[in-house]
């Protein structure tokens, strides 16, 4: 088959996607960033942000809100309904994301595989981790590349569309001091993206950004509908009646808060947080003491994403799309085996679609009174070691280094 066929193809699906999904109602989340694009939109920008981060418990970057509050008023112009607008934008994000995926290696395979999952995410469930994907993208390939200084004004902006990728910031920076050749180096490096950062922060407040980050890390609970090492424990809570914890009538698992009265909880919250640092630390210290190849960065960035989805507390379930994009880049660098990879792409999918189903709120998949997603939270956390695996190979041990 000619590329030009292979291409077309694409396109195609492409459209039926955009046609079969572009009025599916998604999460209930979707209707929050609505209404918050429309307060946002009262006073204007910035002081719409303000006024946001004070009225609800908001927990999006400025940048990210503003993409809401831009899709409305262009809907506007076009007489779109607020939903239409909204999801249309996500659309042309996920469409972004697809065409830097097929520019790296003018493959258009790599462009479908990035569609199908961004497509669930972004046009059925609504979620607007898509409107990073081709910012974050082009961060994984600026910094496999040695273009730190794009990398950092890349992985910038995507953090302040969705906080989620800010967990990459350490790797990247580890990567670009130690590529630096000399101290003024260092400085052009992290220059444009110390730029964004001063003005995003100015306009909007360093109060009021720093306000809303913290309520982003503040998530109370064990497990916030991520399936990782958390929630698994939260299902076996449950299962053993452990203090008085109990699975929903359904045999659903059910959200279990840190604040809880239950001494286990509370103990178990400290321990996956303590857990968490020392096993980022732990893998930030690969990377360091390894060696310095594009793969091994590549693996190493994933590894950071999916330490963070696995071992901290407060995780949902769209946080696992930094991984799915970090396994992304990987792949295509054939840092990442096919499998591995396809396992990533499939938990990533399935974690959000065994919460939301087709987007008309919860959906807890359970069958005889068995929770589907304690499962896939026990299939994350071995996945998770292959993850691992790879990065000792790549950085410590025998592979050797491309």
């Amino acid at each position: 088959m000619t590329q030009a066929a292979r291409i077309l193809i694409v396109a195609l699906f492409a459209a039926a996607l955009v046609a079969a999904f572009a009025a599916a109602p998604g999460t209930f989340d979707d209707y929050a960033f609505i209404e918050w694009a429309k307060i946002f939109n009262q006073p204007g920008s910035p002081a719409g942000y303000r006024l946001l981060a004070h009225r609800v418990h908001l927990d999006y970057p400025p940048l990210g809100v503003g993409l809401m509050w831009l899709s409305l008023r262009v809907g506007d112009v076009f007489g779109l309904s607020d939903l239409t607008a909204f999801k249309t934008s996500l659309v042309m994000f996920a469409t972004a994301g697809a065409l830097v995926a097929f520019g790296r290696r003018r493959a258009p395979l790599d462009a479908l595989l990035l569609l199908l999952i961004a497509t669930l995410y972004g046009l059925i469930l609504g979620y607007t981790d898509v409107a990073y994907l081709p910012f974050l993208l082009i961060a994984l390939y600026a910094a496999g590349s040695e273009r730190f200084a794009l990398a950092g004004l890349a992985l910038a902006l995507s953090a302040f569309i969705k906080w989620q990728p800010i967990i990459l910031a350490p790797i990247f920076l580890a990567a670009a001091i130690q590529h630096a050749k000399a101290p003024l180096d260092c400085i052009r490096i992290v220059l444009p993206a110390a730029i964004l950062v001063a003005i995003v922060l100015l306009a909007f407040g360093p109060a009021t950004v720093t306000h809303v980050l913290f309520a982003a890390t503040s998530d109370p609970y064990l497990g916030g509908q991520g399936v990782n090492a958390a929630w698994l424990l939260s299902d076996l809570f449950e299962v053993f009646h452990v203090g008085g914890a109990q699975l929903q009538s359904s045999g659903a698992v059910s959200i279990l808060s840190v604040f809880s009265p239950n001494a286990a909880v509370q103990w178990a919250a400290t321990a996956f947080r303590l857990l968490f640092y020392g096993l980022f630390i732990a893998t930030l210290g690969i990377y360091i003491a390894g060696r310095k190849t594009r793969t091994a960065f590549l693996v190493s960035a994933l590894s950071c994403a999916m330490v963070q989805f696995t071992w901290n507390t407060g995780v949902h379930e769209n946080h696992l799309f930094v991984s799915f994009v970090a396994a992304f880049a990987a792949w295509q660098a054939r840092a990442l085996d096919d499998f591995t990879f396809a396992a990533i792409a499939t938990i990533a999918g399935l974690n959000v679609f065994l919460f939301y189903g087709a987007g008309d709120g919860f959906n807890f998949s359970n069958f005889a009174g068995i929770d589907g997603t304690a499962f896939l939270a026990a299939a994350e956390l071995l996945i998770y070691g292959l993850v691992v695996h790879r990065q000792l190979r790549l950085c410590l041990f025998a592979e050797a280094p491309t």
